[in-house]
């Protein structure tokens, strides 16, 4: 345990793909012995969990969940928390629409006591500069039958433009997400894959990076990021570069979605970084 371990937040940003904040199902925590990235699922069926969407529903929860942690929580203990958090507040509440796979989130957390960083699901992290970010298999396969699907609506015709107004690869994977949600939690290979869902998360899911001694910049984020660098301003600046270059997000980065009317992004995305002191 690293008693007199210190980080100082540098920057930060946390912002719906709409662009408005109440919109968005990504969370950022911050205390003074915990850091967090949440990244709840979007859920394109329209339904609400106390007039909150099913991923910001339980991303409120697990946030609120983490500003209880004890600061020498272990990270099986504290994804037992947020597991525990999420189901009892799942119990109380139902959606008149269900939705299409059991709410949801995503997280990667800095432990200040533990010096390390804790990750279930697809959350991204940099340790000056570097990190290892990789798709799940679930998710290589979706995007690259999301690819497939736009290619070949513009070998037919269409138009970006028009694909952007209306994207048909939306209406294929429903009901592939809907098969898929039993992939959640389950210790299926190779396509089995952690979130935070009220349900027990198998060990092999709870992801634990140790923070060497010389490490002094630490990067969290959620998958809204393409390509994340070590600063705000370049990781911004690539998403737009991607975003204007492929705004379907079906060639350079292949994404679950695509811009669409009222989005400035494919993705809600939420960045942090760390400067860790001495001693930490």
């Amino acid at each position: 345990m690293n008693q007199n371990a210190s980080f100082t937040v540098v920057e930060s940003l946390s912002r719906s793909k709409y662009g408005d904040p109440s919109l968005g199902d990504d969370r950022l925590v911050l205390t003074k012995d915990f850091v967090a990235v949440l990244d709840g699922a979007t859920d394109a069926s329209g339904a609400s969990y106390d007039g909150l969407s099913p991923g910001r529903f339980v991303a409120e929860i697990g946030a609120k969940a983490l500003e209880s942690l004890a600061p020498d929580t272990s990270p099986i203990e504290a994804i037992e928390q947020l597991t525990q958090a999420v189901k009892e507040a799942l119990a109380r509440v139902q959606s008149e629409t269900v939705p299409i796979f059991a709410p949801c989130f995503a997280i990667i957390l800095f432990s200040n006591a533990r010096r390390e960083l804790w990750r279930v699901g697809d959350c991204q992290y940099l340790l000056d500069g570097k990190g290892h970010n990789p798709f799940s298999k679930v998710d290589e396969v979706t995007t690259k039958l999301r690819s497939l699907i736009v290619h070949s609506y513009l070998a037919q015709g269409k138009t970006i433009d028009e694909l952007l107004q209306n994207d048909p690869s939306q209406d294929f994977l429903v009901s592939i997400y809907r098969v898929q949600a039993s992939l959640c939690n389950s210790p299926s290979e190779p396509f089995g894959y952690g979130v935070i869902n009220g349900e027990q998360v198998p060990e092999k899911y709870i992801e634990v990076i140790q923070i060497p001694e010389e490490v002094k910049s630490v990067v969290l984020a959620s998958d809204g990021y393409p390509d994340l660098r070590t600063t705000l301003t370049e990781s911004e600046a690539v998403l737009s570069e991607i975003i204007a270059k492929d705004p379907l997000f079906y060639d350079i980065y292949l994404g679950q979605r695509g811009l669409a009317p009222g989005r400035e992004s494919f993705d809600d995305r939420t960045y942090v970084r760390l400067e860790l002191g001495h001693g930490a």
